[in-house]
């Protein structure tokens, strides 16, 4: 009997020990589980034929000599809805690949009549630097915001800010310290603990206690004073559509939400189609402060 009661408290312990490792890891490792940083381009502006400058960025917001500092692609806006406005989109990608993954979208803003700056964190794609973490991708976001204000000289309130899932939260802290024309948010989450607890991975884990990258949107939202358009797929099984519903409900106005019947994370405007691209031009004529309207427009709450 003292044999097995031996064996059961050893058990204890080794169950104990290991749960402990286990959480120091997470702790320690967390930003190697959200960050999905690569160097490869799967997809280049100059392998879509497609009008574009490279640019280099440094972290004070000037045009970095050589090819240091952040990556990013500079696409000048083509013909479009949009393009009599001037108008110019800040481009924030999600925690995974590069800017390559993200040229499709962009372009398509691009055709709207965007001109549009896609840029990489530091750690991604061509972008040099230390691994990602929340304090750095919002130092990187506030450059390349200030690349854009103070050496291309683009007026702020011609500038919107687009941020898809991670690159929600950037855009919404980036919205917080810096002035913009508007925020489109696509299938972005209210904190990373929110979404993480989604996910149920780590739900045997005191997640709250360990979490240090916070990316707590659902905290600031309600002190901006820009327009804000949500976008989020109804079968997005990465970050709850009810993360944006929850953004929107305490968000100031103008506001709008369009949830996308049948869209997962990745696929909302393959499945919108063209109806994504009149939303997204509607709701921005219809905020924009200067714009050429061509016919009256029902009000955005």
């Amino acid at each position: 009997m003292m044999f097995y009661r031996r064996l059961l408290t050893l058990s204890i312990a080794l169950v104990a020990m290991l749960y402990g490792a286990i959480c120091v890891g997470l702790y320690c490792w967390q930003t190697r589980l959200i960050f999905k940083p690569t160097s490869l381009l799967t997809s280049t502006p100059e392998e879509q034929q497609l009008e574009y400058e490279d640019v280099w960025i440094s972290l004070d917001g000037k045009e970095s000599p050589g090819q240091e500092g952040l990556h990013g692609w500079w696409l000048p806006g083509l013909s479009g809805p949009l393009s009599d406005n001037a108008l110019t989109l800040l481009y924030l990608h999600g925690n995974s690949e590069n800017i390559g993954a993200n040229l499709d979208l962009a372009h398509s803003y691009q055709r709207m009549g965007f001109n549009v700056l896609l840029v990489d964190y530091r750690g991604y794609g061509r972008s040099s630097g230390p691994f990602p973490n929340e304090q750095r991708v919002y130092e990187d976001a506030i450059a390349a915001y200030r690349y854009l204000t103070e050496t291309r000289q683009i007026p702020v309130n011609s500038l919107w800010l687009f941020g898809h899932s991670l690159g929600g939260a950037i855009a919404i802290e980036l919205a917080t310290q810096r002035q913009a024309a508007g925020l489109i948010l696509q299938s972005t989450f209210s904190s990373m603990l929110a979404a993480v607890n989604f996910s149920g991975q780590y739900s045997w884990f005191p997640v709250d206690w360990l979490l240090t990258q916070r990316f707590d949107s659902i905290a600031k939202v309600a002190h901006l004073k820009l327009p804000i358009f949500y976008i989020h797929g109804l079968e997005d099984d990465t970050t709850a559509a009810v993360m944006s519903e929850q953004l929107y409900a305490i968000s100031p106005s103008p506001k709008q939400l369009w949830l996308v019947p049948e869209a997962n994370h990745n696929n909302v405007v393959d499945t919108a189609g063209a109806e994504y691209f009149t939303r997204v031009e509607t709701f921005v004529q219809q905020t924009q402060p200067v714009v050429s309207i061509q016919a009256p427009m029902s009000p955005v709450e």
